[in-house]
C-alpha cells in the first residue's frame, strides 16, 4: 500500500499550492504529533489549510482539527517567526522530495523546508539560510542538519525524467544486472511505482532482467515512458483513490492515490475526486478524536456512511469481475473455434525459440509473412517478449495468449481465470449483504439522549499496523508476516518489483520485505531487516542468541510450483543466488513515540528503535511469560517517559502491546 506522496505527485500538486498559498498570510501553526497545518488567509480569497506530514505528505486539508491545548516547543519556534508573514513562493527543489516555502519579505525573509523523503523533516531557515531549527537534528554522510550550519540539500539521485532523451533508456537498461523496476528507479529519478506503471503502459513484465531486453521490449518500454512523461507534463487529471477488491471475510481496502489512471490499478475500483488535493485527504482521512466539536457528524450517521460506501465500492467491484469473467470466457471460446491455426502460431513461434532464435529475428519474419499473406502471420496484432506473450486478433477480439502453453492450456487458462473472477464475485455478494445487514441493524437502533462518560479516544492505526513493522534507520518501512495466511497475503499485495524480501535461514520465520520508494537500502537497513526476521522466527522461542538470515529480489520469488510438485498454502520458490547476512543477534527494542494524545507501541531492532524514539527498553528471549512480559515492558516504559505523559503509556492497551512482541515468553534486559 502507498503511504506517502512520490517526487512526481508533489510535481503535480503543486499548481494546487501555489494558488492556495502564494500571496497568503500565515495566520497561525498547528501541530497534531508529526502533522503540521499552517492556517492560511488569502486576501480576497478566504482562508484555507496547509497540510505538512513530513516524510509523507503536502496538501490542502479541508478537516478541522481541534486545537491542542499546549503548543510544542518547536511548534512555538514556527510561530513566532511565521504568524503574519506572507508566502512569497512555494517551490520543489528539482524533482526531490523538498518542498520550500518562502516566508517573509525582500528584507526579512525565513524559508520553511519539508523533506518529505525517509524519516522525514521540517526546518525552518533564516535569512542567510543557515538552519534557525529543525524538527531533527542529524548528522549524515552527505550533509549534516545541526543547529546553525548552512543548509545543503541532499545530492541528487538519478536522472530527471523529464528531460531525458528517452534514446538514453538503451544505455541505462544496458549497465544494468537487475530487474527492469529496479533499474528504472535506481537510474531515473523516480518511485518504484511509477517505473511499474511504465512497465504496464509498456506491457512489459516489471520482474524482466534487464538483459534479457531486446529489441522489441525496449521499444515498448520507450514508448511507456513516453507516454508516462506525457502524462506528466498534462498534469492532474481525474485523481483518484484504489481499492483492492478484499475477500469474502474483508471489506475492501484503500491501496493507493494517483494524480491520473494508471493502467496498472485498470481491473481495480476507484473512487475519483475533482483536486489531488483532496484526493490525498480523503485517502489519509483524519481519527474522529482530531476533528473539531462544531464539525463531528453523528456517530451513527458516520456509520452508516461508511457503509454504504462499502456497499457501493463492492458493487463496482462486482461489475469488473463480471465483465472480465465474461471477456476471460470469450477468448477461451475463440480459442476452441480457432483451434487449428492457434495452434498454428503456437508451435511455430516455440519451435523457434526453443531453437534459439531471437525475438527480434522472429518478430521480422512475422512481419513478412504478413507482407506475404500467410493467415497465421495476419493473426498476430503484437508480440511482448519479455512476457512470452503473443496478441492474436480472433473475430475482431485480442487475445493473448502465453507460448510456453499449448493451445487447450490457453484456453483452459482463460477459463479459469473467469472462474476465479466469478468465484470473487459470490464473494462480494455475501460480504454486500453482510455489510447490508449491519446498515439495516443501524437503521433500527434509536439514540437515547443520555448523560454518558466521554469514550476512551481511539488511536487511528495505519495500514500497515496488521503486519509486524518496523521504520528503519534510514527511513524505510520493513514488513512482516504474523502468520501462514499473512505471510501469503503480505508477498502477493505488497511487495513491489522494486522492494527486498527476507527470510531468516530457520523453519518457522516470517517473509519480511523492505518497501523500497526509490532508492535502495544502505546496509545498514539491509542488517536491521535481518534481525527483525531472524527475531521474530522460532529463534526467539528456542531460546538462540543469534541466527542468520537471507534476502533475494522479488523476482527471485515464484508462488507457483515447478511442474509435477506441491507448493503448501503461502510457500514460496525462491530462484537464484541468495545473499546471506550472518551472526544476528536475536534482541528487540520495545519503545513507545509520544503523539498529542497517545503512546504508540513500537519495537525492532534496537538500532532502529533508537533512531526513532529515546523511551525503550531491550528485550532478549527468556522464561517470563507473555502477559507479565507485557506488564512490565508497560511499568517500565512508564518510568522512562516524562511525568505528564506516563498517563498515555497507561492507556496502552495490553493486546497493542502483545502485538509488537515475538511468540513466547522474553526477558527484560536490566
Amino acid at each position: 500500500m502507498k503511504d506517502s506522496m512520490s517526487n512526481v505527485d508533489i510535481r503535480l500538486i503543486l499548481p494546487e499550492l501555489v494558488e492556495s498559498a502564494e500571496g497568503a498570510f500565515i495566520k497561525n501553526v498547528y501541530q497534531y504529533g508529526d502533522i503540521f497545518v499552517l492556517k492560511l488567509y488569502q486576501p480576497g480569497g478566504g482562508t484555507s489549510q496547509l497540510l505538512i506530514h513530513p516524510g509523507h505528505r503536502i496538501h490542502l486539508t479541508e478537516f478541522s482539527r481541534k486545537a491542542p491545548r499546549v503548543p510544542s516547543k518547536f511548534c512555538t519556534v514556527l510561530r513566532k517567526y511565521l504568524r503574519d508573514r506572507r508566502i512569497n513562493s512555494v517551490k520543489q527543489h528539482e524533482l526531490d522530495r523538498i518542498v520550500v516555502i518562502d516566508v517573509g519579505d525582500d528584507d526579512n525573509s525565513y524559508k520553511l523546508v519539508a523533506e518529505l523523503f525517509g524519516n522525514g523533516n521540517l526546518l525552518l531557515l533564516d535569512p542567510k539560510d543557515t538552519i534557525f531549527v529543525a524538527m531533527h537534528y542529524r548528522k549524515m554522510r552527505d550533509r549534516d542538519v545541526i543547529p546553525k550550519a548552512q543548509y545543503e540539500f541532499p545530492p541528487a539521485r538519478g536522472m530527471d525524467v523529464l528531460t531525458l532523451e528517452i534514446d538514453a533508456l538503451q544505455e541505462i537498461i544496458a549497465d544494468s544486472n537487475a530487474n527492469i523496476v529496479r533499474t528504472l528507479a535506481s537510474q531515473l529519478n523516480l518511485d518504484s511505482l511509477s517505473c511499474e506503471e511504465i512497465c504496464a503502459l509498456a506491457q512489459v513484465s516489471p520482474k524482466v532482467m534487464s538483459p534479457e531486453i531486446d529489441k522489441q521490449t525496449l521499444a515498448d518500454l520507450q514508448a511507456g515512458l513516453a507516454d508516462f512523461v506525457r502524462k506528466l507534463n498534462m498534469g492532474i487529471n481525474e485523481p483518484n483513490i484504489v481499492f483492492d477488491e478484499g475477500s469474502e471475510e474483508e471489506e475492501p481496502e484503500v491501496l493507493a492515490f494517483v494524480p491520473f489512471p494508471f493502467r496498472l490499478y485498470n481491473d481495480l475500483t476507484k473512487e475519483t475526486f475533482s483536486t489531488f488535493s483532496q484526493t490525498i485527504d480523503e485517502f489519509f482521512g483524519v481519527a474522529e478524536s482530531e476533528l473539531e466539536d462544531d464539525q463531528e457528524q453523528d456517530a451513527l450517521s458516520q456509520e452508516k456512511a461508511r457503509l454504504q460506501k462499502i456497499i457501493d465500492k463492492q458493487k463496482e467491484s462486482i461489475e469488473n469481475l463480471e465483465m472480465k469473467a465474461k471477456t476471460l470466457r470469450a477468448n477461451g471460446e475463440l480459442i476452441y473455434s480457432h483451434f487449428s491455426i492457434v495452434q498454428e502460431v503456437l508451435e511455430t513461434v516455440t519451435k523457434a525459440r526453443s531453437g534459439g532464435t531471437p525475438w527480434d529475428e522472429i518478430i521480422t519474419k512475422i512481419n513478412q509473412g504478413k507482407q506475404q499473406g500467410i493467415p497465421s502471420a495476419q493473426l498476430i496484432q503484437r508480440v511482448i517478449p519479455s512476457q512470452g506473450q503473443i496478441i492474436v486478433n480472433l473475430n475482431d477480439t485480442d487475445v493473448t495468449l502465453d507460448i510456453r502453453l499449448a493451445t487447450q492450456d490457453n484456453a483452459s487458462l482463460a477459463y479459469e481465470q473467469a472462474k476465479k473472477a466469478e468465484s470473487k464475485v459470490e464473494g462480494a455478494k455475501k460480504q454486500i449483504s453482510k455489510t447490508q445487514e449491519k446498515l439495516e441493524k443501524l437503521g433500527e437502533l434509536v439514540l437515547e439522549p443520555e448523560i454518558r462518560k466521554a469514550p476512551i479516544k481511539m488511536r487511528k492505526k495505519r495500514w500497515y499496523e496488521k503486519y509486524r513493522w518496523f521504520i528503519s534507520s534510514e527511513g524505510f518501512l520493513v514488513l512482516g508476516g504474523r502468520d501462514v495466511k499473512s505471510n501469503e497475503t503480505l508477498a502477493k499485495r505488497h511487495m513491489a518489483a522494486n522492494d527486498i524480501f527476507l527470510h531468516a535461514a530457520i523453519h518457522g520465520a516470517p517473509y519480511t520485505i523492505i518497501k523500497v520508494p526509490d532508492e535502495p537500502p544502505g546496509q545498514q537497513t539491509l542488517e536491521e531487516a535481518a534481525q527483525f526476521a531472524v527475531t521474530f522466527s522460532r529463534a526467539w522461542q528456542d531460546g538462540l542468541s543469534s541466527g542468520e538470515a537471507y534476502w533475494v529480489n522479488p523476482e527471485q520469488v515464484s508462488f507457483s510450483p515447478p511442474s509435477g510438485e506441491y507448493l503448501p498454502t503461502g510457500a514460496v520458490m525462491l530462484y537464484g543466488s541468495k545473499n546471506y547476512i550472518r551472526r544476528v543477534s536475536v534482541e528487540l527494542a520495545v519503545g513507545v513515540i509520544l503523539e498529542e494524545e497517545y503512546a504508540v507501541p513500537i519495537s525492532g531492532p534496537p538500532s532502529a528503535v533508537i533512531s526513532q524514539t529515546e523511551f525503550y527498553i531491550r528485550l532478549v528471549p527468556g522464561d517470563m511469560k507473555k502477559g507479565e512480559l507485557v506488564k512490565g515492558v508497560l511499568n517500565r516504559l512508564k518510568g522512562l517517559v516524562p511525568e505528564e505523559h506516563a498517563p498515555k503509556v497507561g492507556l496502552i492497551p495490553q493486546e497493542d502491546m502483545m502485538r509488537v512482541l515475538p511468540a513466547g515468553g522474553g526477558k527484560i534486559e536490566s
